[in-house]
C-alpha cells in the first residue's frame, strides 16, 4: 500500500504541478493581455493629449498673431497720428506767417466770399479786431448791407450770422483746419479698422 500511496501522492503532485502550470499560464496570457490593453490605453491617450496640445499651440498661436496686429495696427495709428499732427502744427505755423503776409487780405477776402454764399441772408460779419479795418473794403464790395463787428477773436476769424443770430457760419482758419483735421482722423481710423 506504500507503494500505491506514493503513486498516488505521485499522482496528485503531478496533478498539482499541471494545475499549478495551466493557472501560471492562463495568468501570464491574462498579464500579457492587460499589459496590451494598458499600452494601447497609453498609446491612445498620448495621442489624444498631442492633438490637444497641438489645437491649443495653434488657437495660442492664432490669439498671438492677432495680439500683434492689433499691436502694429495701433503702432501705425499713433504713426500716422503723428505725422498728420505734424503736418497741421506746420499748417498752424503757416497760418500764422500768413496772416503777416501781404497775401493776408486776400485771404480774408476769399473766406469773407465763401462764408457769404454759405449764408447768403448775412447780416453781420464778425472778425479779429486786427482784421476790421482790412475787412471793410471786402465787405463793401461782397456784402455791402452786412454789418462789421471785431471781437477777441484769432486772426483770420470770418464769422457771419443772420440778423437774428440763428444761422451762423464761421469759416475761420481755425475751424477749417480743426474740421480738416477731425476728417482726416476718421479717415485713418476707418482705413485701420477695415
Amino acid at each position: 500500500m506504500e507503494e500505491e500511496a506514493a503513486a498516488l501522492v505521485a499522482e496528485i503532485d503531478r496533478e498539482a504541478e499541471a494545475e499549478k502550470e495551466r493557472i501560471l499560464s492562463e495568468a501570464r496570457d491574462k498579464a500579457r493581455q492587460i499589459l496590451a490593453d494598458a499600452d494601447a490605453r497609453i498609446r491612445s491617450a498620448t495621442e489624444e493629449a498631442s492633438r490637444v496640445m497641438q489645437k491649443q499651440a495653434r488657437v495660442d498661436e492664432d490669439r498671438l498673431q492677432g495680439e500683434v496686429r492689433l499691436e502694429a495696427q495701433a503702432e501705425r495709428l499713433q504713426d500716422l497720428r503723428r505725422a498728420y499732427g505734424n503736418a497741421f502744427a506746420i499748417a498752424r505755423e503757416r497760418i500764422e506767417a500768413l496772416t503777416w503776409s501781404p497775401r493776408y487780405a486776400e485771404a480774408l477776402r476769399t473766406l469773407i466770399s465763401e462764408a457769404l454764399e454759405k449764408s447768403p441772408q448775412a447780416a453781420v460779419l464778425t472778425v479779429a479786431n486786427r482784421d476790421v479795418e482790412t475787412c471793410r473794403e471786402a465787405l463793401k464790395e461782397l456784402a455791402p448791407g452786412c454789418r462789421l463787428i471785431g471781437a477777441e477773436l484769432p486772426p483770420g476769424s470770418v464769422i457771419v450770422s443772420s440778423g437774428d443770430g440763428k444761422v451762423t457760419v464761421d469759416n475761420s482758419l481755425d475751424v477749417r483746419l480743426a474740421m480738416a483735421e477731425a476728417a482726416l482722423e476718421t479717415q485713418i481710423t476707418r482705413c485701420l479698422n477695415g
